[in-house]
């Protein structure tokens, strides 16, 4: 019973990480996080979210939200940070393989474009499909 509480309470997310404003890969390779902004995100604290890259069109990493805080990954960015109250993202596992690229992903209900504007959330065949490929 407690794991089907966890998983209803605890969603799952994508987002897309600009390469043109911020090093993200860097951040979470060298630190273990990455600070994204609490506005117009409803992350909770257990929520997983997994990171869309803007260079290499692919998911590159799985991250959980693990707590509220200022920006700290500032060192990252490529322009002016914005000093804000951010969720930290902390790094669970990076993704190596092909299996996650943008082309994947669209047969899985991903639809790219403009919709990576905003998070994508619980999507089931979605990230039934990515989890799958952080499980091996």
């Amino acid at each position: 019973m407690a794991n089907s509480k966890k998983i209803k309470n605890n969603r799952q997310w994508l987002v897309f990480a600009n390469a043109n404003r911020c090093n993200h890969y860097a951040s979470l390779k060298e630190v273990g996080f990455i600070s994204w902004k609490k506005e117009r995100n409803n992350f909770s604290i257990g929520d997983i979210v997994y990171i869309f890259s803007s260079v290499e069109r692919k998911i590159i990493f799985k991250t959980e939200v693990v707590c509220e805080e200022m920006r700290a990954d500032q060192k990252y960015w490529l322009e002016s940070p914005p000093m804000q109250m951010t969720w930290r993202l902390k790094a669970i596992q990076e993704y190596v393989g092909n299996e996650l690229n943008e082309q994947t992903l669209k047969i899985y209900g991903f639809k790219g474009g403009r919709s990576l504007q905003r998070p994508m959330c619980n999507n089931p065949k979605l990230f039934n499909y990515i989890e799958s490929k952080f499980s091996i």
